[in-house]
This record gives C-alpha cells, sequence and structure tokens, in this order.
C-alpha cells in the first residue's frame, strides 16, 4: 500500500515498516517494544513524522496542523484496527501538537474515551511539560472516510502548494536570472524542499 502526501509517494517502509516491532505489533517508532493491543505513536509524535516529511514552520498553522494530521491518520489508516489502543504524545509548548493529537485521536477514537494526561518530556538536560493521549480506537472506518473526503475536498497537491508557498520568491526569482547561470548552479548543490520531494532533481 503506498500513501500519497505532499507530492511524494510515501511507502510503508516509510511510515509503517519503520516502526515495526515483533510481527503483529504496530508502532510508529523503528524497533519500538510493543504488541498488537496498541497503535503506538508515541514518543514526540509529531517531531518523527517531520522527520519523515518535512513540514514547514513558516506554514499556515491551519495547514502544519493538516498536513501533521494527515501523515498521522494514514498511518493509522493503514496499519491499525479498532480495539486497539491509540496512543499519541506532543509537546505542550509546540502549537501544531495539541490540535493535531487531538483530532487524530477525536477521528479515530470516542471523544468521550480520550485520555489527556499531562507529562515531563526530557530533552537534553532540560524538562519540558508534554502530554499524552490514549484511546480505544472504534471509528477506524470513519477514519479512513474522511481521508477519502479530504482529499476530494483539498487534495495534498493543493496543500503542499500552499505549504511551500514562498511570498519572495518572485524577488529571489528576479536576482537569480540577473545573476547568471552560476548562481543557478549554486542554488542546485542546497538541500531545498524539491531536492527531497523530487530525489534530488533541480531545475
Amino acid at each position: 500500500m503506498k500513501i500519497r502526501f505532499l507530492g511524494a509517494t510515501l511507502t510503508l517502509s516509510m511510515l509503517a515498516a519503520a516502526g515495526t516491532s515483533p510481527v503483529g505489533a504496530v508502532a510508529l517508532r523503528p524497533n519500538k517494544a510493543t504488541d498488537n493491543t496498541v497503535c503506538d505513536l508515541t514518543h514526540d509524535t509529531n517531531a518523527y513524522l517531520s522527520s519523515i516529511v518535512f513540514v514547514p514552520a513558516a506554514a499556515s498553522l491551519k495547514d502544519q496542523v493538516d498536513a501533521l494530521f494527515r501523515l498521522a491518520a494514514n498511518f493509522v489508516a493503514s496499519k491499525c484496527s479498532n480495539g486497539q489502543l491509540l496512543m499519541l504524545q506532543g509537546s505542550s509548548d509546540i502549537d501544531v501538537d495539541t490540535p493535531s493529537l487531538t483530532e487524530i485521536a477525536n477521528s479515530a477514537c470516542s471523544v468521550a474515551s480520550v485520555v489527556r494526561t499531562e507529562i515531563k518530556r526530557t530533552v537534553g538536560e532540560r524538562s519540558k511539560p508534554g502530554f499524552e493521549l490514549r484511546c480505544p480506537i472504534t471509528k477506524h472506518e470513519e477514519l479512513v472516510q474522511r481521508l477519502e473526503d479530504l482529499e476530494r475536498t483539498d487534495p495534498m497537491e493543493s496543500l503542499r502548494a500552499r505549504m511551500y508557498r514562498d511570498p519572495n520568491q518572485g524577488e529571489r526569482s528576479s536576482r537569480a536570472t540577473s545573476s547568471g547561470t552560476a548562481s543557478g548552479r549554486k542554488d542546485c548543490g542546497k538541500m531545498t524542499l524539491s531536492s527531497v520531494l523530487l530525489g534530488g532533481k533541480c531545475k
């Protein structure tokens, strides 16, 4: 099964099989000890998802939340099932975490069954506020349907275009044109979104 996101094709080896432990276990992170009674997207759910598919902080909050929701929801839809305990974890001081992770929980589980627990996350030598969401998955089919509806009403290509739209692009394009092809060759050596999504192609 393949998942299309932001114009790139993500195979389950990137999102799901990257997090398989024993046979039948479901975990987002690779080699994480778990069992098939849980759908484990901890720890730091969005941080891990963003390490797979870049979600730019410069994009609008709404689009960031939507992108992170779709990434996690695609994992749950493709790898998890009703009856499993959904586990999510986020940072209390990152704006996108609460809305995106809460939306995932509410879309996959009965809202009344979602339990939020405040935790302390260790980052280096510092302790930062965080939270965990847990609930039994009961709305798997509804989640799959919602993803299909989102793709019809707001295709991934549209989301991609919005997220990576740069208001200074026109100005930079003018500079690039006037500076000649040598400057263009320098830009091709940079790590850009197109080099990530298009496998290193540079135009």
